[in-house]
């Protein structure tokens, strides 16, 4: 009984944790959407700010040059100073990025420096003063339009970065959350798998500190014990990776969780994948791989193409595993790992690659396409390069 409880127990634990996570992926999706509309709406509204600028600047100039009737373009640049007005007026709350209150302070003095030379160039016209009303708007206001001008394009290029920056980070939450939910069901269904409870009381203590799952075939060696809490450190750590430099580090370690001899990360420019990034590999092997076509007949490509994972049986030393990087636009690549004893027929070594691949896919773009060269004729230790291997 008390048995029966605990499983109902780690079930439960496991509907709640797929439930939550859920929902924090739907809300961080609606949050994104709405990032980028707002980022849209804002873009929209300064072009327009800025194009009624340029309106002003001309229809200013028209009633100030001889022989214009001046009044109904009087009418135009007054009509269109309280457009300008009224659309920064009501961008202002929709403002995100840092500087935009100094930003909005600076278009209001360029707006009322503008009114300013607008009603004296009028004064001066109505003195017949026709020369000094040309001056003015030829010389102060043209140079103050085309200062609001660069100053509303600077605004435009600040809430662009920032709505891109605020959209990543919500897409890199929704990838951490699948990663940790994706963890969590691992190890319950570990905890649930009938055997599994009473190897790990028969443990010591330490250990019952890692998570171990040891899987044996008949007539193979069996496969070692894959450690599930080192493998969710590399998950998260590549969750927290800001910049590709420090990429190699971590694949070193994710090569260590797998038992694998080498790791290669494929991306895809067009239709080749191409070696983007490597670990085990001396440099002269890895600028022999060439390009692989995405029609190849190889693992690799297979999994590009399907978006599945595809493996390898190995020849008695290695075997490999071709993982695909699924990303919010489809698949951009593919994580192969060159694996030892066995391991390409591990459930729990495919499931490991497959979340270091989650994450991964959360990390990385679209490597630029390099030059397509003849593929080099790999031998078989390079089992996940450009012959039928991952």
């Amino acid at each position: 009984m008390h048995k029966r409880t605990n499983r109902l127990v780690v079930a439960a634990l496991l509907v709640a944790a797929g439930i939550a996570g859920g929902f924090f992926v739907f809300a961080a999706h609606v949050k994104s959407a709405a990032a980028l509309a707002s980022g849209s709406d804002i873009s929209t509204r300064l072009d327009r700010m800025i194009a009624t600028a340029g309106d002003i600047a001309s229809a200013q100039q028209a009633y100030v040059a001889p022989g214009q009737p001046d009044q109904p373009w009087r009418e135009r640049s007054a009509a269109l100073l309280q457009q300008f007005a009224d659309d920064a007026a009501a961008m202002r709350p929709h403002l995100r990025s840092a500087d935009a209150a100094r930003v909005v302070e600076d278009i209001g003095r360029g707006l009322r420096t503008l009114l300013t030379i607008d009603s004296n160039a009028r004064q001066d016209l109505q003195d017949a003063q026709n020369l000094l009303a040309a001056d003015l708007v030829f010389s102060q206001g043209r140079d103050t339009v085309s200062s609001l001008v660069a100053t509303i394009r600077g605004l435009k290029a600040a809430e662009q970065q920032t709505s891109t920056s605020q959209y990543a980070s919500l897409e890199r939450q929704q990838w951490i959350v699948l990663g940790s939910v994706a963890t969590i069901w691992i190890v319950g269904l570990m905890l649930l798998i009938p055997g599994a409870g009473r190897a790990a009381a028969a443990a010591t203590p330490t250990q019952r500190t890692f998570l171990t799952i040891q899987t044996e075939h008949a007539g193979e060696p069996a496969t070692a014990a894959i450690n599930l809490t080192a493998a969710a450190d590399v998950c998260a750590s590549l969750a927290r990776i800001s910049d590709t430099a420090a990429l190699p580090e971590v694949l070193e370690r994710a090569a260590a969780v797998l038992d694998a001899r080498g790791i290669i990360v494929w991306m895809g420019a067009g239709e080749e994948l191409f070696p983007a990034l490597a670990y085990g590999y001396d440099d002269h092997f890895i600028s022999r791989l060439g390009p692989i076509p995405r029609n190849a007949e190889n693992a690799t490509a297979d999994a590009w193409r399907s978006g599945k994972m595809r493996t390898v049986a190995g020849d008695g030393t290695h075997g490999a595993v071709a993982t695909p990087l699924a990303g919010m636009s489809g698949c951009v690549g593919v994580f192969a790992a060159e694996v030892r004893h066995g391991r390409e027929n591990d459930l729990a070594t495919q499931a490991v690659a497959v979340m270091i691949a989650a994450q991964l896919a959360s990390v990385v773009s679209a490597w630029p396409a390099g030059s397509s060269v003849a593929p080099a004729e790999i031998t078989n230790s390079g089992l996940i390069a450009a012959s039928g291997g991952a």
